[in-house]
């Protein structure tokens, strides 16, 4: 018996114990690139009315010794390649045999028509193109799916074998995307996501106006399917975890608690792997490194009230020093303290810090966190400081300690009275809130940043002729910063300061000016009411308005014509103050 022929037995025998599919393939087959069929049933009951199609076979066989290896490769002829293609896919075949043919291992190569036209540009105008190759399953259910899935793909690829295929970027930026799917037939597996895993997948496009997905060519590789879990992750009734992740690849299953914490198992008879690493945000760094210090000390994590046991033997604990760890921990959880402390819900990047960085973090962990006073500072230090830490930076007020130069303690600018005035325009001195100094990029950029704390503070100054035109000023500076940076606290506490503004009584700025703020502000959070809309149009028929305020409404009613009419009729330096007006946002020329 001929090594090609011994193949061909050794193949058929392996597809023909499978239920769902009936090799018809011919050992004498003098075909010049296939050897056969393979019929491909939906159910056990082969009948012609169960018959899902045929995929061509080719087998080949080659005398090797080594028979452990899962996955070969093997040089094919790119005629043969391209026969393939034409012909709608095949399966290839290639059977090791050793000891003169009595020891064998079967090897498949699924090729629909995506995989061979990529195999066939790699090649380019080589005769020859290697083909990797899997070994062949025992489990016949297995066998079945390979077939199904290589059958399915082969049906939806046939007819774009030749045709031009648009990238998924193509697709999506001509605006004819209207979903993706990866489509995946099993027999006897229950669970999808071993399905997607562990076999050949292709990708393809719905497209807007077609009937039939276009094929995408490429094949994804190292496929992997991310779950997250809600569970009860518990030690000693202190819960770290409310939820955590599930990697799982075709190899492994990866769990993931916290972004520190791996526990990664290679099948379901291999010991769990457990490695953590520190991460070098603070707040996860003092969730992750607490759980994994208090994990080693119990020797155990409960799961949904069910506990899970350290593997002292399996983890590497060789470069986690404990006590050093701790005191890692300690400094963390000083970190997240003061961030809580001064309202500041943004993380640091620890990795990222200067030298000054750390020692204004020391400065604020001292005096907020431990309540201490700070010495050796340069004696004149201003009223209200900025210290920066990282990205981060914070307004902090230093207090002199009476009696020692050089010392202060600190306190949040946010929750600290501070008497300030400024000087009007006839030289008198008048109150106004701590907060007038924050401008726009201020508030953008500062961290410790207490909205709740400014409008109360701007009520509270003993009213002047200058207050609510301060105000008002200030409540501007509020609407540029959520512009550029949506926050919605900027445009709610505008919100509040317009409706206080609108519900004093005082004359300091003209009611259509009011009113306009008030409107632009509701412009940004919702649709106009008809009365808001008809109040607009009543400011434009005003005779009396003057033509800033005629611009501002008709921006606001998105009459960008009449605005632009409206706008030609101001002086050259109106227009350039109108420009630094938050309304003008709404302007297409904006």
């Amino acid at each position: 018996m001929t090594i090609e022929t011994l193949s061909i037995c050794t193949v058929k025998e392996s597809i023909v114990l499978s239920d769902y599919l009936k090799p018809f393939i011919n050992e004498n087959d003098k075909e010049p690139s296939w050897d056969g069929f393979v019929y491909i049933y939906k159910d056990k009951n082969c009948s012609k009315e169960n018959l899902k199609g045929r995929l061509a076979v080719q087998v080949k066989g080659k005398e090797h010794k080594d028979l452990t290896k899962e996955e070969i490769s093997y040089s094919m002829s790119t005629v043969d390649l391209r026969n393939y293609l034409y012909d709608g896919g095949v399966i290839l075949f290639v059977v090791y045999l050793a000891e003169n043919g009595t020891k064998k291992k079967i090897y498949y190569c699924e090729l629909p028509p995506i995989k061979l036209r990529i195999l066939l540009a790699e090649a380019k105008e080589q005769q020859t193109k290697t083909v990797k190759l899997k070994q062949f399953p025992d489990d016949n259910n297995k066998k079945a799916t390979i077939f199904l899935n290589c059958l399915e793909n082969c049906q939806k690829q046939a007819s774009f074998s030749n045709a031009t295929l648009l990238s998924l970027e193509e697709i999506e930026k001509e605006g004819l995307l209207e979903g993706v799917t990866v489509p995946i037939t099993a027999v006897g597996i229950e669970d999808p996501q071993t399905a997607l895993l562990n076999n050949e997948v292709y990708v393809y496009a719905k497209i807007k106006g077609s009937a039939i997905p276009q094929p995408l060519e490429m094949i994804p590789m190292d496929m992997r399917t991310y779950e997250t879990q809600a569970a009860s992750i518990t030690i000693d009734e202190k819960q770290f975890y409310t939820q955590f992740q599930r990697v799982r690849s075709a190899s492994s299953t990866k769990c993931i608690l916290g972004e520190s914490f791996v526990i990664q198992s290679e099948n379901s008879t291999s010991p769990c792997k457990i490695t953590y690493k520190n991460s070098n945000k603070v707040r996860v760094l003092a969730k992750d490194l607490d759980f994994m210090l208090s994990y080693l000390e119990k020797g155990y994590f409960l799961l949904n009230g069910v506990e899970m046991p350290f593997d002292y033997d399996g983890a590497d604990l060789s470069n986690f020093n404990i006590e050093e760890q701790k005191e890692r921990l300690q400094t963390a959880k000083d970190i997240v303290k003061l961030l809580d402390i001064l309202n500041c819900q943004k993380d640091i990047d620890m990795s990222t810090l200067s030298t000054q960085d750390w020692s204004n973090l020391d400065k604020l962990i001292q005096a907020f966190v431990y309540h201490e006073k700070l010495t050796g500072l340069n004696p004149d230090l201003p009223l209200i400081q900025g210290l920066t830490i990282g990205d981060l930076r914070f307004i902090i007020c230093p207090k002199k300690v009476e009696g020692e130069a050089g010392a202060y303690y600190f306190y949040d600018f946010f929750k600290t009275e501070i008497q300030v005035s400024f000087e009007s325009q006839t030289g008198e001195q008048l109150p106004i809130s701590q907060y007038f100094v924050l401008k726009t990029s201020e508030l953008i950029s500062v961290d410790n940043l207490r909205c709740d704390a400014i409008l109360p503070s701007f009520k509270k100054i003993e009213k002047h002729k200058e207050t609510f035109n301060r105000a008002n000023w200030f409540m501007l500076d509020l609407i540029s910063a959520y512009d550029l940076s949506c926050r919605q606290e900027f445009i709610n506490t505008a919100k509040d300061f317009s409706e206080w503004i609108l519900s004093e009584d005082n004359e300091d700025i003209p009611l259509h000016i009011k009113r306009l703020n008030h409107l632009q502000i509701i412009k940004r959070i919702r649709e106009f009411s008809l009365d808001e809309i008809r109040e607009l149009y009543l400011i434009t028929e005003d005779s009396s308005a003057t033509e800033q305020v005629l611009v501002g409404a008709y921006l606001l009613l998105g009459q960008q014509a009449a605005a632009d009419i409206h706008f030609e009729k101001l002086t050259p330096e109106e227009k350039e103050e109108f420009k630094t007006f938050p309304i003008y946002r709404f302007s297409e020329n904006y």
